[in-house]
């Protein structure tokens, strides 16, 4: 007979994400998962499989807990708002300032496996897709259904990266709202006054 977990397989992801987010994939110790969690080294490998597949799912509850907060029913360029300034709430609401998960792992991706790597570019990937789906709105409410968004779309994205890149140094809410702002601002006039090349 299987014996059932005795552990809440949430609170342990919750617990992983915070030393992940912390101390990084390669810094975080499994004595510092191990402490984390509660759990003795064998459970935590028998529940998990690797410190990857720790990492993984720390990955994985940190990109449900964005999704939740960037969640909204506002469409075109007002979703699109909500997203950059709900990573703006997000960034300055965390007195460690520690950034995102997923852009913190970059630099040491070289270190994970090509599974591990995919899934961290489909992450970013899901960020880009949202975004572009709120410039398409946008576009097809201003009579420009036809209009390529991917230049916006893509300075978007890199503005959702600066806010959580500088939100990191300890820039102040204000410098990462105007990024936020600028942003939006960039991509209204744009689609409003569309290039005659």
């Amino acid at each position: 007979m299987v014996r059932p977990r005795l552990f809440d397989p949430a609170q342990v992801d919750e617990a992983l994400l915070d030393v992940f987010w912390s101390r990084g994939y390669a810094r975080a110790s499994i004595e510092e998962l191990t402490q984390a969690t509660g759990l003795l080294r064998g459970s935590l490998y028998a529940a998990y499989g690797s410190k990857e597949d720790m990492f993984r799912a720390a990955v994985r509850r940190y990109a449900a807990d964005l999704a939740a907060a960037i969640a909204t029913d506002k469409t075109g360029l007002e979703g699109a708002r909500h997203v950059l300034d709900a990573v703006v709430r997000l960034t300055v609401r965390d007195p460690e300032r520690r950034g995102c998960v997923i852009l913190n792992a970059i630099p040491e991706a070289q270190g994970l496996s090509p599974e591990m790597r995919q899934d961290l570019q489909d992450a970013l990937g899901s960020m880009q897709a949202l975004l572009r789906k709120r410039l398409r709105e946008a576009a097809a409410a201003a009579g420009r259904a036809e209009a390529d968004v991917e230049p916006l779309a893509a300075m978007l994205f890199a503005a959702s990266v600066a806010i959580r890149v500088l939100g990191r140094t300890g820039q102040d809410k204000r410098f990462l709202q105007n990024i936020a702002r600028g942003a939006i601002d960039a991509a209204r006039r744009s689609l409003d006054n569309p290039r005659k090349d």
